[in-house]
């Protein structure tokens, strides 16, 4: 399992570090309320993720439940990582230098909207993977991501929905379109049934109709 932290304070010193070289790895544990303190925390971390000379490796977000309070401080956390800093902007904007991004859990189409800012950078030339796993995103997400997944992107390499409950046929071919659209050019599509023993369940199944779907948008990447 990867390490998860609830302080986001616990990666201030390195990310301040200019010194060091090395890329890191960042991962948040996010549920519950959220205090204006832990608030503030996750306005920092953003900004020092954004302004250090080191990259970071991944940006792994777990998610329990939460109230509004989480949102709103996400939300926060969001924006701040998708802000230029005046003084430093030449050309075009820019956000943090994250190279993989993963959700973790109790994850919808709310929180991901939070981080709807960052994502939408145009030429945002740093993210090469993006993940869900186990979350609650549904076709409300896809949809809403679909100018993500539909501007060109250089770096993007490799999306992962494993184990995704509400994903089905609607949410795989939104995200299929939209590749195709763009014209990004995958070169890892992970796309795995929450349920794979066969056991009866509220998940959402892949049809034969779909799988015709993946194998065609297999057919047409050049990768």
């Amino acid at each position: 399992m990867p390490f998860v932290t609830k302080n986001p304070s616990y990666y201030f010193a390195a990310l301040s570090d200019e010194s060091a070289t090395e890329s890191l790895h960042i991962g948040l544990f996010l549920g519950g309320t959220i205090s204006n303190e832990k608030r503030q925390d996750l306005i920092t971390l953003a900004r020092l993720i954004r302004q250090s000379s080191r990259s970071i490796r991944c940006l792994w977000l777990r998610f329990k439940d939460g109230d509004e309070s989480l949102l709103s401080a996400f939300r926060a956390f969001g924006e701040e990582l998708a802000a230029v800093d005046t003084a430093a902007a030449t050309g075009a904007e820019k956000g943090a230098g994250i190279q993989s991004l993963v959700f973790e859990g109790r994850v919808n189409t709310d929180v991901i909207s939070c981080l709807s800012d960052f994502l939408f950078i145009e030429n945002n030339n740093d993210l090469r993977g993006i993940q869900f796993r186990r979350t609650d995103v549904d076709i409300t997400t896809f949809t809403l991501l679909r100018p993500f997944f539909t501007q060109s992107n250089d770096t993007l390499k490799v999306i992962d929905m494993s184990s995704n409950p509400n994903v089905g046929d609607e949410c795989i071919d939104e995200l299929l379109g939209a590749l195709l659209d763009g014209e990004t050019k995958i070169e890892t599509l992970n796309i795995t049934e929450n349920n794979l023993d066969g056991e009866d369940d509220d998940s959402r199944r892949i049809s034969g109709d779909c799988v015709a779907s993946i194998a065609s948008y297999v057919s047409q990447s050049e990768l």
